[in-house]
């Protein structure tokens, strides 16, 4: 387990620190500008407006927000420093409410959820040929293979349940008649098939 020495050691190490900056509510280009001079204090490597999201009732990252959009940037910089002090530093300096400025580090797990997912142009229906799904092969699903394979499965399980209650299991033929364990052939109850004869009336 790394101690909190090492843990402080890696983060002032690193050569990129990637933040994810995000301001709810009108945001001019002004402040744009003045967000990214500010943030010259800590050599700035990389400046990414990523977009604008639409007006939300419940934004997220901002609970005590209401009905606004979000502007979100991608900064990455050389020299260390933390969310906390980021957030400090930046809503003094442009003079926005903590309420409507959240800095996030990047890669964070809670991130991924407001990557933008890839546009799709018309409805999934309009493709005939359902170029989406893949090609996937419809044996390995259902069909006269599938249940071959399901049942061997099944009876690989049965198998391995017995072996483990130390039952000994016989070599088994593919025409071997499936019998009881410690059943032998003679064992086997045999139907008369032949025809039914109707008593005379």
């Amino acid at each position: 387990m790394k101690t909190f020495k090492t843990h402080l050691s890696e983060s002032f190490s690193a050569a990129r620190r990637d933040f994810r900056v995000k301001v709810a509510g009108g945001f001019t280009t002004d402040q744009e500008a003045k967000m990214k001079s500010m943030l010259e204090r800590f050599q700035v490597d990389g400046f990414k407006k990523i977009g604008i999201t639409p007006i939300q009732a419940l934004p997220l990252d901002f609970p005590q927000v209401h009905n606004c959009e979000v502007h979100i940037y991608e900064v990455t910089l050389e020299y260390p420093t933390t969310q906390q002090e980021l957030v400090e530093y930046l809503t003094q300096g442009l003079e926005v409410s903590k309420q409507n400025l959240v800095v996030r580090r990047g890669g964070e797990p809670y991130e991924e959820y407001q990557h933008a997912d890839p546009k799709r142009e018309g409805a999934l229906l309009d493709d005939p040929n359902y170029k989406e799904a893949g090609d996937p092969k419809f044996e390995d699903y259902y069909g006269d293979t599938y249940n071959s394979g399901f049942v061997k499965e099944l009876n690989d399980i049965l198998k391995l349940q017995r072996k483990v209650r130390g039952e000994i299991i016989p070599e088994s033929k593919p025409d071997d008649i499936i019998k009881n364990p410690g059943q032998t052939t003679n064992d086997i109850p045999t139907y008369n098939t032949s025809p039914i004869k109707q008593a005379p009336r």
